[in-house]
């Protein structure tokens, strides 16, 4: 059985490792060369940070995607939108589409992650018009219901796979493969070198199940949770707010490394709280003994 698990493990690990390398690799796209993965634009779009259209990737089809609270310059025949220019209004937390109409081209909103519409081919400014109010109509109401303040942010959490409650309070609730799993939040405050800081850690789902299977062989217990820690220094005395944790309870905590779970240093545990004296970012696990 010993050699059965061990066996497992195995697979799981180099099936971490390879999970890790494409996440890592995901990571270096992540620059100022190609900053439209990180961004709310469409991966297929340049990614320009102001209206002269000077700050762009490399990459796109000549479509560009504006960021920004200030409307593209239209004035400009240099800098003039484009049919099927997308700019997210940051300041309304809209996205909108430039739409070439004759003397009526303009922005209208956009919600619907595949209208790129095809140069030539815009509508009238009435069905424009209406396609947007329906549109913005039917995202809206997905905010809605969602709990989102604006469709950015509901963008956002949809790509970590979090809900609104999760994403405005840097908390996670759920994650996959771990049932009744419990809460995991972090409010700021890190201690680094002994001293207080105004610093906070970013707690993100891990949907990745693999993680979860293989930290239930590593250790035995009560798998709580796992979660994705990342924050502002190598090492830092972090407080996890963990609502149904007594003082009373055994934790133990390990952290994926280099294909291996660490153990991490539990410097307390006390009510609804494990405080965790970490060495560097990464996946955590909480586990009651």
């Amino acid at each position: 059985m010993k050699t059965l698990k061990k066996c497992i493990a195995f697979v799981l690990a180099a099936g971490l490792m390879l999970s890790a390398m494409t996440v890592f690799a995901s990571d270096e796209e992540m620059t100022d060369e190609n900053p439209s993965v990180q961004s709310p634009c469409p991966p297929a779009y340049d990614y320009v940070t102001s209206g002269d259209k000077t700050n762009i990737s490399p990459s796109g089809d000549g479509t560009y995607c504006y960021i920004g609270n200030i409307a593209p310059n239209s004035g400009n025949s240099e800098i003039a939108p484009q049919n099927g220019d997308i700019w997210i209004d940051t300041a309304n937390g809209l996205r909108c589409v430039w739409v070439e109409s004759g003397c009526n081209s303009g922005w209208v909103i956009d919600y619907g992650d595949n209208f790129t519409p095809e140069a030539g081919t815009a509508a009238s400014p009435t069905q424009t018009s209406a396609a947007a109010a329906a549109q913005g109509a039917a995202a809206q109401s997905a905010v809605d219901e969602g709990g989102f303040v604006n469709a950015v942010d509901m963008y956002s959490a949809a790509e970590k796979g979090m809900s609104a409650g999760e994403y405005y309070n840097n908390v996670v609730t759920s994650t996959p493969g771990i049932e009744n799993a419990i809460t995991v939040g972090q409010g700021g405050n890190l201690v680094v070198n002994g001293m207080e800081t105004n610093m906070s850690a970013t707690i993100s789902k891990v949907n990745n199940r693999a993680y979860v299977d293989s930290v239930r062989i590593e250790q035995e217990g009560r798998l709580l949770n796992v979660v994705d820690v990342q924050y502002p220094a190598v090492e830092a005395t972090i407080n996890f707010y963990t609502p149904g944790i007594t003082g009373e309870m055994d934790i133990v905590a390990l952290q994926y490394n280099s294909g291996v779970w660490v153990n991490v240093e539990v410097a307390e545990v006390r009510a609804d709280h494990v405080v965790l004296n970490m060495k560097g970012n990464g996946v955590v696990a909480f586990i009651a003994k």
